[in-house]
């Protein structure tokens, strides 16, 4: 039961369809009452006074087993709707940067942006930012948009697209960090593919919480998965080996502690997810800010 400062309750319902269901049978009762979607599931509005009273007339109306049980063994995982404009953006920007970079190879930007070791572990956190946005060549560009899609895609359905992109971020530079004072010195790198896998390590993360998993299926055997996608993706010899695992190991504990505190809670709505796109954007602007300054 939820209560909120105008004094309603909720009471939540399976589907549209049973959220209307018991709205009818509220209104037989002559129980003022609303049926309406919010925080991404159907709930029926009552006075808080008339909370009690609704609750137990629609228990019993369940137990007469008049209410249509829908068995979906997917129905306790909240997927989120994906705001596609935000997601193909982050995409798009990705490609359009990375041709910015070389038409404009004279600016050195590669240089001032890319993830240092011995930078890094000197302060210049920003580079483990920069080093996200930048790419080698075309083909580890497109590799790290296909990859990096799917999987941001998939965090997008269960934690919503901001979350996704924020989560996103702290694990590529949690990352580059940690691979930064590993190394030390005369380390450098560059790509989203921390990133990458950091987002496939909140996934597995994700997977210790009965929200965002099938309850079937065992909870190591998504974490063993992804152990076996970042042995597949993330070793070839031209692959920074030690970043994706750094980027992996950062995002299990991002997605448990998300999993934990989201698993029994709502997830933030529309206005929240616009505004951690908001912060995702104004963190890359100024890392970047910081970066064209070693330049000029």
């Amino acid at each position: 039961m939820e209560e909120n400062q105008n004094n309603f309750a909720y009471i939540p319902a399976l589907n549209k369809k049973t959220a209307r269901e018991y709205s009818l049978l509220l209104d037989s009762l002559s129980i003022a009452n609303n049926a309406v979607f919010r925080w991404n599931s159907w709930q029926i509005e009552v006075d808080f006074s008339d909370y009690e009273k609704a609750k137990n007339e629609i228990a019993a109306y369940e137990k007469s087993g008049r209410i249509e049980k829908i068995h979906n063994k997917f129905a306790h995982i909240r997927f989120q709707k994906v705001n596609w404009t935000i997601f193909c953006a982050t995409l798009i920007f990705l490609a359009a940067f990375h041709v910015f970079i070389y038409e404009f190879d004279h600016l050195e930007l590669i240089k001032a942006g890319r993830s240092s070791a011995a930078a890094i572990t000197e302060g210049e956190f920003f580079r483990a930012v920069t080093a996200l946005t930048l790419h080698g060549d075309y083909k580890h560009l497109f590799s790290n948009i296909l990859f990096g899609g799917i999987v941001l895609w998939s965090l997008s359905t269960l934690a919503g697209t901001g979350s996704a992109l924020i989560l996103a971020l702290f694990t590529g530079f949690a990352g580059n960090v940690m691979n930064a004072f590993f190394y030390g010195s005369a380390h450098n790198s560059i790509g989203a593919s921390t990133s990458v896998f950091g987002v496939i390590g909140v996934l597995a993360g994700l997977q210790f919480f009965d929200g965002f998993r099938e309850k079937k299926l065992g909870r190591w055997i998504p974490f063993g998965a992804a152990l076996g996608l970042l042995a597949m993706l993330g070793s070839s010899e031209k692959s920074d080996v030690l970043a994706h695992l750094f980027g992996f190991v950062a995002g299990i504990p991002a997605g448990t502690v998300f999993g934990a505190f989201f698993s029994k809670r709502t997830l933030p709505e529309k206005t929240v997810q616009n505004l951690l796109t908001l912060l995702f954007i104004l963190i890359i602007s100024v890392c970047w800010m910081r970066a064209v300054k070693l330049i000029f």
